[in-house]
């Protein structure tokens, strides 16, 4: 289909070009349902509502949140949202995938348990004036960047060689190195360690992230990986680096009060043999055919582990953008997809529901891919609620532009199409200039001098 920018005036033409698409995209008039709590694992979340991982590449070159990072999760506290989804946090500094990642470390904990306190001054705030509101759960994206490592230059950390996803991130095969089974072993050690700081310091649950081509996503498709315990065509060797670090952190961790979740990938779009969930075929077409029988398989194998909540997504950003993120414009320099924007989102909301169907009834899934449809977004993700294909509904990109989201939906039923992220495109392009990243068009007096030249430099001088 030919692609084509956001443009529905009413929720009738919007209907309409659902329908001319021939896509299974259900629009439910009625939000009731999103403020529905939901309890997991003894923990209550008090909204269907998620803020999703959204990193913003501003912390101190030693990992530690500043101002700008603390402004981001005050303003998180006041979406309303009943899950806030901390952003991606690496385990080590060799594995940062920039060079102002955040990393939670024992000399800096303390620093991190302020983004919890000040996103609850929000939250009290919201409460005191309307008591609907409540504190939302809380939980710490912890990560390891693999391929796409850079702690102050490229440094990838792979687990196989691959040509194609080198040369779509501009790398160079003899750059890095391909990790050792004894190095990926270690790193289930490195995941305890960080998961014990993060509840200390407060968090509900952790997210051990397994997505968009990064280290523990890549294992998973390790299928040309020789002579390794952590690789080949075996399902049980390309899954055993995920599964011993969940089973790890469940054993050491996974009491009633404390949640094991996971940010994972059913679909990478990525061709075989070097993506994960894509049919088993040498030169099939593009994006690539889904068979979702292992990401099946795994949540399954994950759960008895003693993982319960999951947050799906699809693809490696890295390789194609648009399958992880519907946009109307690409970033400069970017190639557009030729399908229309719809069908990525259908794309989305298809391959949850075939897994939802496929696994045990006492996983909970958080929908994702529905920013793109602005304001119209949330009856959608209400819709898949209601079907039972999901249980909450998370948003990335508005959550950046709208962090209000939650408020609006809440009280009025609606979300503003004013306040609400166009899919631009230009949060990514921050993150590629080397520099902080935030809505340049919506929150445009703090990030719009970013795009235009300020540089990270700048912030962390002021940080000083």
């Amino acid at each position: 289909m030919t692609h084509e920018a956001f443009r529905f005036k009413t929720l009738r033409d919007i209907r309409e070009k659902i329908a001319s698409l021939g896509l299974d995209i259900q629009l439910n008039p009625s939000l009731k349902i999103l403020s529905k709590s939901i309890t997991i694992k003894q923990k209550l979340f008090p909204n269907r509502l998620v803020v999703h991982p959204m990193e913003g590449c501003d912390a101190t070159k030693e990992g530690a949140p500043t101002s700008l990072t603390r402004r981001r999760y005050r303003r998180f506290g006041s979406s309303g949202a009943g899950l806030i989804w901390y952003e991606s946090t690496a385990i080590s500094m060799e594995c940062r995938s920039n060079p102002n990642q955040l990393m939670l470390t024992e000399d800096n904990k303390l620093f991190f348990q302020k983004l919890i306190v000040e996103a609850e001054q929000s939250e009290e705030k919201l409460h005191s004036k309307n008591p609907m509101y409540s504190k939302s759960i809380k939980i710490l994206q912890l990560n390891h960047s693999g391929r796409y490592s850079r702690p102050s230059e490229k440094i990838p950390q792979r687990m196989y060689k691959s040509t194609p996803l080198d040369e779509r991130y501009h790398q160079k095969p003899s750059e890095g190195k391909i990790l050792s089974d004894g190095e990926l072993g270690n790193l289930v050690q490195d995941y305890e360690t960080a998961t014990a700081l993060a509840k200390e310091i407060g968090f509900d649950g952790v997210d051990i992230k397994f997505c968009h081509g990064y280290l523990l996503n890549e294992s998973l498709s390790a299928f040309t990986r020789e002579n390794s315990i952590y690789g080949g065509e075996d399902y049980e060797n390309r899954t055993r680096l995920v599964k011993d670090i969940i089973k790890r952190i469940s054993t050491k961790f996974g009491s009633d009060n404390f949640l094991i979740a996971s940010r994972m990938s059913i679909y990478d779009g990525v061709p075989y043999p070097y993506g994960w969930g894509i049919r088993k075929e040498i030169g099939d077409k593009f994006p690539p055919t889904p068979d979702l029988g292992e990401p099946i398989r795994l949540i399954t194998d994950l759960h008895g582990l003693g993982m319960d909540l999951l947050n799906l997504s699809l693809g490696n950003p890295y390789y194609d953008p648009s399958i992880s993120r519907p946009f109307d414009q690409t970033v400069k320099g970017g190639k557009m997809p030729e399908e229309h924007p719809l069908e990525g989102v259908a794309r989305f909301l298809t391959l949850t529901r075939v897994i939802r169907k496929g696994i045990p009834a006492g996983v909970k899934i958080i929908g994702t891919g529905y920013s793109w449809l602005r304001e119209y977004s949330a009856l959608v993700g209400a819709a898949e609620i209601a079907a039972g294909n999901v249980d909450m509904m998370g948003y990335g990109r508005m959550s950046f532009a709208n962090p209000e989201f939650g408020q609006q939906i809440l009280e009025k039923g609606e979300l503003d199409p004013k306040k609400c992220c166009i899919s631009c495109s230009k949060c990514t392009e921050l993150m590629r200039k080397g520099t902080v990243t935030g809505c340049v068009i919506r929150d445009s007096k703090t990030y719009l001098p970013y795009y235009k030249g300020k540089t990270r430099n700048t912030l962390l001088m002021e940080e000083k």
